[in-house]
């Protein structure tokens, strides 16, 4: 085997293995995670603040950022450095498509998912160091950080859909 064949291999088990681990997250933690927590009411909320301050952030942002970073070298590699023939056909422009709605995906969530993951974790500590129920400010800010972290949630699983269809189909268009 040569190494251009093994670059590529390697690639795509990046590619796959970490795009399989970050969408399958993103589904459950949108799908059923979320209105399960919501549906919980304050234990609910104690939950999601534990989970965000588990390893899982760090285990997603770290499959969504090898996942990115190995779609971005093969698309320059099947694209043969971005040519504009390649990109405009029908399987380069899916994998175009599937490539930016990953990224968008990528983004809302260090955008706008992990900054309100760690305040809700941070607010969590604070809770519990005070030994007593959240006062009704923090409770109020736990319920929009809540709702921003999941809205932003359902945008990533909505997008990693796109990016996941688009993906398993480009190359036969």
């Amino acid at each position: 085997m040569d190494l251009i064949t093994l670059y590529v291999i390697v690639l795509r088990l990046l590619h796959i293995l970490g795009g399989v681990f970050w969408v399958g997250a993103a589904w459950m933690i949108a799908g059923f995670l979320y209105p399960t927590a919501n549906a919980a009411g304050p234990e609910g909320t104690k939950f999601l603040q534990r989970l965000f301050q588990s390893r899982l952030p760090a285990l997603i942002s770290a499959a969504a950022g090898l996942n990115i970073l190995a779609g971005l070298l093969l698309y320059w590699r099947d694209s043969l450095g971005l040519r504009v023939d390649w990109i405009t056909s029908r399987a380069g422009l899916a994998f175009t498509v599937g490539g930016l709605s990953a990224i968008a995906a990528f983004v809302i969530g260090f955008a706008v998912s992990k900054p309100a993951a760690d305040r809700m974790g941070a607010l969590g500590k604070e809770i519990q160091a005070a030994g007593k129920p959240p006062t009704p400010e923090q409770a109020a800010e736990l319920g929009r950080l809540g709702k921003r972290t999941a809205d932003a949630a359902t945008w990533v699983a909505v997008l990693l859909a796109i990016a996941l269809i688009t993906m398993a189909i480009s190359r036969y268009l």
